[in-house]
């Protein structure tokens, strides 16, 4: 359970007095994180063990000084006796846009990289390059990932050489931003690697069309958006869903892919995923995958992940033919025997 769905059985098991006491000290953008996910749990409550898991953490936290309450008040009492009023409401001020400027964007975290990239782009470059160079190393290259080359290349040439701004001016234009972007979803990425949300809903759509008609939408999509369409055709079928093909189907894959190649790729794959591989062969034929695996020794990751790669691309043209067909994600007809 994330952080803000914590905050989110507080708030509902707490009362609404609580919540609204919590949300005085609170960015407007993480009392709307908290809000949808309360909505959330309307359709997909969690567990009563995950309830109590949370009062428990809230409870040792309490227990041990880990809440800070009035922390306003303290500080401006602390700031007034050491500097006076007008100049310790100045000081104090200028402490909080230090310690804030670390992660002024955090607010930004988990917006689709197209929706960030396409509201970036209305600022002057200089504004886009500070933002850039602010929000972290994979939101950022997520965003670059969305321009053209030309535009990349002068973005990242622009962040190499730029001066750092004030860190009042960062904090404004991090606050401008999260206005900005306040409307947008947000997405848990849990792993940075991973496909951009709106990508990921596009493949599962597609996963869970009738036969031939993704077919066609890809096909259509390709003529003016290839790079899209490689993007979606990979996240739409991984190497990881193998573990849930039949074996027939199996049998048909494997049948066009080299013992070598197969030995690579599954020299880092989950244990699913080798089940899966092994029970569609004979035993004659495993023994020579696992010598063969057994031989290559120590290899780069970058090189099993290209088999693997390679690998996917094979059963892609099986499925695009016909040959072969697989279900992701369950969206294929149940099988009943």
């Amino acid at each position: 359970m994330t952080g803000v769905e914590k905050v989110a059985v507080l708030f509902r098991v707490l009362g609404a007095e609580f919540a609204r006491d919590m949300c005085e000290g609170m960015r407007p953008e993480e009392v709307s994180m908290v809000g949808e996910a309360m909505v959330r749990f309307e359709s997909a409550a969690p567990s009563e063990d995950e309830v109590r898991a949370v009062l428990e953490e809230f409870r040792d936290m309490m227990s041990s000084g880990g809440i800070f309450a009035n922390v306003n008040e303290t500080l401006h009492e602390i700031f007034q006796a050491k500097f006076g009023e007008k100049e310790g409401e100045s000081v104090l001020e200028e402490v909080r846009v230090n310690a804030q400027v670390e992660s002024p964007f955090k607010g930004l975290e988990g917006i689709p990289f197209a929706d960030l990239e396409r509201i970036l782009s209305e600022e002057h470059v200089q504004v886009q390059a500070a933002v850039l160079a602010n929000i972290g190393p994979e939101l950022a290259a997520g965003v670059l990932g969305c321009m053209d080359e030309e535009r990349r290349a002068s973005m990242v040439e622009r962040i190499a050489t730029m001066r750092q701004p004030p860190p009042r001016v960062l904090r404004d234009i991090a606050d401008m931003f999260i206005e900005k972007t306040r409307k947008l979803p947000r997405f848990e990425r849990i792993d940075p690697s991973g496909p951009d949300p709106s990508i990921k809903t596009a493949a599962d759509i597609l996963n869970a069309a009738a036969d031939g008609a993704n077919g066609e939408i890809l096909e259509k999509l390709e003529e003016g958006s290839p790079e899209l369409v490689e993007k979606l055709r990979e996240t739409m079928f991984t190497f990881n869903d193998l573990a849930a093909v039949d074996r027939l189907s199996m049998q048909k894959i494997l049948g066009g892919i080299d013992t070598r190649l197969l030995a690579l790729a599954l020299k880092s794959c989950p244990d699913d995923v080798s089940d899966a591989i092994f029970a569609a062969v004979s035993s004659r034929t495993k023994d020579m995958i696992l010598e063969e695996k057994d031989l290559l020794g120590a290899v780069p990751l970058s090189e099993v992940l290209d088999a693997q790669k390679e690998i996917m691309q094979i059963i892609r043209g099986l499925i695009e033919s016909g040959e072969v067909k697989v279900s992701v994600g369950g969206a294929g007809e149940q099988m009943v025997s």
